[in-house]
C-alpha cells in the first residue's frame, strides 16, 4: 500500500475535530490545527515559534504534561482538566501528549492531542442525579412503610382509649403502646437526622478504648448474656480526633449488629490496632486507628456486602435498616472508612479505620 503523500497527512489531521499540536525540542509551536486555533479562541496567537507555555497559559498542567514525556522519559501521558479560554467558558478537555521523533528516531519535540469531554461530564452529573433521585426514592418509600406500621398501632389504641366502655387495665395497655410507638417515631426520625443532616461534629482527643469499654458494658446488660466477648486492644495506640457521642454510636450500632448476628453462645471479637497507608488518596494516606468487630452469624452474601449499607436495607426479620447507615455517615463525617468482609470460619467483619490526623496535624 502507497503511503499517502504529505499534503494528504495535512488535510486529514485539520479535517480532524480534536486540536492536534506539535512543538520542537524547545516547546515551541510547530504546528497547530484549525479545530486547535477554535479550542484556545482565534485571540491566541497559534503560529510557529510561540512558546508553549505562552499558548496554555494559566493551564500550565498542560505544559507539565508535555515536560513528562519531553524531558521526564514518559512515552505518553494523559490528564483530564479543565481549560480556560479567554473570553469563553471554561471547557473540560482530555489531553494527551506523546514524544514527537524524528527521522532518526531520536526525541525531537512533543505531540498534543486535546479533545472536549464536557459533554461526556455532564453526562456522568445527568447519571448521578438519577442515582441521587433513585436513592431519595428508596429513602422515602421506606420511611413511610416505616411510620404507616407506628401510626396503625396509635390508631388502634386511640380507639379504645375512645371507647368509654374499655376496662381501666385496657386503657393503661393502650396508653403504653402509644407511648412506645411514638418513642419508636422519634428514634426513627432521629436516625433519619444523622444520616441526612449536615455533619455535626464536637471534636476533642477520644480514647477509643474507653469508648469501647463503655459501649460494651452497656451491651453485657442486654438481652444476650450467653455471648462472649473477647477484645484485642492495642494499649499503645494514641487518641483519635473525633466526637465521643458520635463515636459511642457508630461502635454501638456495629457491636449491637454484631450480637444480634451472632449465634446461642457465640463470640464477638472487638479489635483494635494501627494502620499507616501509603496510598495517594487524601483520604487514605497517613496513620489510621483500625477498629474490627467480628461475629459468628451467616455473614453477608457477596451481592449485599454494598447494600447494606443503604438506608433501609435489612436481612433481619426486625429493625429499621438504618443503623449501618448511620454508621458509614459517622465515619465518614470523621473522614474515616467502613467495609464489611467475611470472617472465618463463618461470620462477618466490619472494619472501621478512622484517621490520627486532623487538617494535617496530631491529636
Amino acid at each position: 500500500m502507497t503511503p499517502a503523500p504529505v499534503q494528504d497527512w495535512v488535510a486529514i489531521i485539520e479535517s480532524l475535530d480534536d486540536a492536534l499540536l506539535t512543538v520542537d525540542a524547545g516547546l515551541a509551536l510547530t504546528f497547530a490545527n484549525e479545530a486547535a486555533s477554535e479550542l484556545f479562541g482565534h485571540s491566541r496567537t497559534l503560529t510557529p515559534g510561540t512558546p508553549l507555555a505562552a499558548i496554555v497559559h494559566p493551564d500550565d498542567w498542560i505544559l507539565d504534561l508535555v515536560e513528562a514525556t519531553h524531558t521526564g522519559g514518559l512515552r505518553r501521558a494523559r490528564r483530564e482538566d479543565t481549560l480556560h479560554r479567554r473570553g469563553r467558558d471554561p471547557l473540560a478537555v482530555l489531553a494527551s501528549a506523546s514524544v514527537l521523533r524524528d527521522a532518526t528516531h531520536r526525541p525531537n519535540g512533543a505531540v498534543v492531542l486535546l479533545q472536549d469531554v464536557s459533554p461526556l461530564r455532564e453526562l456522568g452529573g445527568r447519571a448521578a442525579e438519577l442515582a441521587r433521585l433513585s436513592h431519595l426514592e428508596t429513602l422515602v418509600a421506606g420511611l413511610a412503610h416505616e411510620i404507616k406500621n407506628p401510626l396503625s398501632g396509635m390508631r388502634g389504641a386511640a380507639q379504645l382509649l375512645a371507647d368509654r366502655t374499655a376496662p381501666g387495665p385496657r386503657l393503661g395497655e393502650c396508653s403504653r403502646i402509644i407511648i412506645e410507638e411514638i418513642d419508636r417515631l422519634n428514634g426513627l426520625l432521629g436516625q433519619l437526622l444523622d444520616l441526612t443532616g449536615p455533619p455535626r461534629l464536637d471534636v476533642a482527643a477520644v480514647n477509643i478504648h474507653e469508648v469501647l469499654d463503655h459501649v460494651l458494658a452497656i451491651e453485657s446488660t442486654g438481652p444476650r448474656p450467653d455471648l462472649r466477648v473477647r477484645r484485642a486492644f492495642d494499649p499503645s495506640l494514641p487518641p483519635v480526633p473525633g466526637d465521643g457521642a458520635r463515636l459511642t454510636q457508630l461502635l454501638l450500632n456495629l457491636i449491637r449488629n454484631a450480637t444480634e448476628a451472632s449465634p446461642e453462645r457465640g463470640e464477638i471479637a472487638v479489635t483494635t490496632r494501627l494502620e499507616t497507608s501509603f496510598r495517594s488518596s487524601a483520604r487514605s494516606r497517613g496513620r489510621h486507628l483500625a477498629i474490627e468487630v467480628a461475629d459468628q452469624g451467616t455473614g453477608v452474601s457477596p451481592q449485599d456486602t454494598d447494600r447494606i449499607f443503604e438506608p433501609f436495607f435489612t436481612t433481619k426479620r426486625t429493625g429499621t435498616g438504618l443503623g449501618l447507615a448511620v454508621a458509614r455517615r459517622i465515619v465518614a463525617d470523621h473522614g474515616g472508612t467502613l467495609r464489611v468482609r467475611p470472617a472465618q470460619p463463618h461470620g462477618s467483619v466490619f472494619v472501621v479505620t478512622l484517621p490520627l490526623e486532623r487538617n494535617g496535624d496530631d491529636f
